[in-house]
């Protein structure tokens, strides 16, 4: 079962948390916090991804899927970027539904040119933003649902 959360986690909570992060590979390196200019790999600062969420960031997650943890709102950053560390592609595809069910800003993402998840987060309406060397910035902006429908009406 797929699960949101925002805020602090059980204990419970961090210790699938921490399963997922020790079991599921990031083999392009896409699972990291900026702090200070530097590059903090999740994996490595657990206590980092529970301080941000206490702080007000948010995690979607599944025992057998994997976690996307949305972060900015914490640092009170205008940008929300998500970073995901799925066990596949389809796993990755129902978080990132979940996560857009359930957030409604938009949302930023940076990841290799060359990881398969391009291709899942192009399908969820995520469009190229800018070229940034062996990575690639996307932005999936959020269109309030009333507009969606008057658009849809026409």
């Amino acid at each position: 079962m797929i699960q949101f959360k925002s805020g602090k986690l059980s204990k419970k909570e961090k210790v699938i948390i921490n399963n997922l992060l020790d079991e599921i590979l990031d083999p392009y390196g896409d699972y990291y916090i900026t702090r200070l200019n530097l590059r903090l790999y999740i994996r490595q600062n657990k206590e980092l991804l529970f301080e941000a969420l206490a702080k007000g960031d948010k995690l979607v997650y599944a025992e057998d899927k994997g976690m996307i943890f949305v972060t900015g709102w914490s640092d009170n950053f205008d940008r929300k970027y998500v970073k995901i560390l799925a066990v596949d592609n389809k796993s990755a595809d129902k978080l990132l539904k979940v996560m857009l069910w359930n957030i409604k800003t938009d949302l930023y993402i940076k990841i290799k040119k060359n990881n398969p998840l391009l291709a899942i987060l192009k399908e969820n309406n995520y469009h190229f933003v800018g070229d940034r060397g062996l990575e690639v910035l996307l932005c999936r902006k959020y269109i309030p649902q009333e507009i969606k429908e008057k658009n849809h009406d026409r």
